[in-house]
């Protein structure tokens, strides 16, 4: 007989073995009396010994056959997760650490309080880029945009001297023309878009979708898709900025961006 699981957290790990371990001591180190589950998927990157390392530390460790990219990925580590029946899942990026002691029961509250489809936590970095509610755009038209965009900057990123270049480009157009910083909501808010980077999906929810992730992207995005299944169904996604991450933006883009495909 399975225990009682009251949050499933899927972490999505792919070559940055040091950013997951420290993910996962993050979680085993939250206070609270509940029982949990971790699950770790593998987006086709671990050595033999990686593995087994995963292994040990999570409760369950699903290894891809290939590198399915974000949303296959967490998909399938959700679908692991159901097995528990859990009242919440966390999908949290694998560069994120919980610090916040009461972080499972600031989300029990929430829903007790709300009854959400959705939550997303305010999310702090180093260089203020992760923000929520997420700014996701509205129509299709953009969305491809975006999706070209960002195609592009993964075939820069490939190339060493290219991503180089970029970034001296970046410095003197930030030089030139200093940007202004995103910021987190400071209040509560509801029907609202939420950042990829940790969502925490009720039972509710992953109960009504066959697939948490819309599956036809790879790597960017997935916050519009969310944005539209929200607005056509009429979900309450909440946004709660008393819940706190730490996401080290972009830690793992030199891990992975160069060794893709798509």
């Amino acid at each position: 007989m399975k225990r009682e699981i009251v949050i499933a957290f899927v972490v999505l790990h792919y070559k940055n073995m040091r950013d997951t371990l420290e993910c996962i001591d993050s979680i085993r180190k939250l206070n609270f009396s509940d029982s949990y589950h971790i699950v770790v998927v593998d987006n086709d990157s671990c050595t033999l010994e990686e593995a087994k390392v995963l292994q040990e530390k999570a409760d369950d460790f699903v290894q891809a056959q290939e590198n399915l990219g974000f949303a296959k990925g967490n998909n399938l580590g959700i679908e692991k997760a159901k097995e528990y029946s859990p009242s919440f899942i966390a999908v949290i990026n694998n560069d994120t650490v919980i610090e916040q002691d009461d972080f499972v029961n600031r989300i029990k509250k929430d829903y007790q309080k709300y009854r959400f489809d959705a939550l997303g936590p305010k999310i702090i970095t180093n260089g203020g880029e992760s923000v929520n509610p997420f700014p996701a755009y509205k129509t299709k038209k953009q969305v491809e945009k975006a999706i070209r965009k960002s195609k592009q900057l993964i075939s820069i990123y490939r190339s060493k001297c290219k991503r180089f270049l970029l970034r001296v480009y970046i410095r003197l157009k930030h030089i030139l023309k200093k940007p202004k910083p995103l910021e987190n909501g400071k209040c509560f808010q509801e029907d609202v878009s939420l950042h990829g980077c940790a969502i925490i999906f009720s039972r509710k929810y992953y109960k009504k979708y066959h697939d948490c992730f819309y599956q036809g992207t790879f790597l960017y995005h997935e916050e519009e898709f969310l944005e539209l299944r929200r607005t056509k169904d009429r979900l309450k996604f909440i946004y709660d900025p008393k819940l706190e991450i730490f996401h080290k933006e972009g830690s793992s883009l030199n891990y992975s961006l160069s060794l893709i495909h798509i």
